[in-house]
């Protein structure tokens, strides 16, 4: 599953840097940074408790800019690129949706809108992947460019086949303590569409793992 468009990216990341740095040019798995992505463990709480899918069921909104989006891929050398929301979770058991195709936050007030990214492993066996190393990237009409991060630490995840990984996003700091498998996402992104990105090794054995990217597409509209 190949199918390709571009997207482009333009804002400020803070980044993690804590152990070992990549940088956005060193594309080898997972070619993306983390910002100010924190982790923090609170195992009383499920990831999924808190993040939904557009209507529980990826692609499937009527209402959903994206319904008919061809999928881009960003990554070289990936075996299969798995495009939210016209991924299928029957044919496509690892993917990543988004709790909304639109994300509309407000600045300046008391509350901290966010949005999340679910990347979900329903493939009966392991995906690792470096959590830190997400990318966003933005539609221009140039092209897509890639927006954040500049660079990432690298500590190796597996996520168990059953289990979910969380990227909760927002335009602006946050310091609510997140959940286990839960990473926060700090961006200043201005109006525009956009693609979060990850990429991972699915499978048991090491000569034979898939490489897997998955997207999601969301619009920014900003209140204020």
């Amino acid at each position: 599953m190949n199918r390709r468009t571009v997207l482009a990216t333009i804002g400020t990341a803070t980044v993690a840097t804590a152990g070992c740095l990549s940088d956005a040019g060193d594309r080898s798995n997972d070619a993306t940074t983390s910002a100010d992505g924190t982790e923090t463990d609170d195992s009383g709480s499920d990831p999924s408790d808190e993040t939904t899918t557009t209507d529980g069921t990826p692609g499937s909104d009527p209402d959903d800019p994206f319904a008919d989006a061809d999928c881009p891929s960003f990554a070289d050398g990936v075996d299969r690129t798995v495009c939210w929301p016209t991924a299928d979770p029957d044919s496509e058991p690892i993917y990543l949706d988004a709790s909304t195709a639109v994300f509309e936050p407000t600045t300046g007030d008391d509350s901290v809108e966010t949005m999340a990214f679910v990347l979900h492993n329903e493939s009966g066996a392991p995906f690792g992947l470096n959590p830190h190393a997400w990318a966003i990237k933005r539609q221009t009409e140039s092209g897509w460019e890639h927006v954040a991060p500049e660079e990432w630490i690298e500590p190796w995840y597996t996520v168990e086949s059953g289990q979910r990984y969380t990227w909760q996003l927002s335009v602006e700091q946050r310091t609510q303590a997140m959940a286990e498998r839960t990473m926060t996402v700090t961006q200043d992104l201005q109006d525009g569409t956009y693609a979060f990105q990850i990429t991972g090794l699915a499978g048991e054995q090491e000569t034979d793992k898939t490489h897997v990217e998955c997207l999601a597409l969301f619009e920014v509209s900003r209140q204020n």
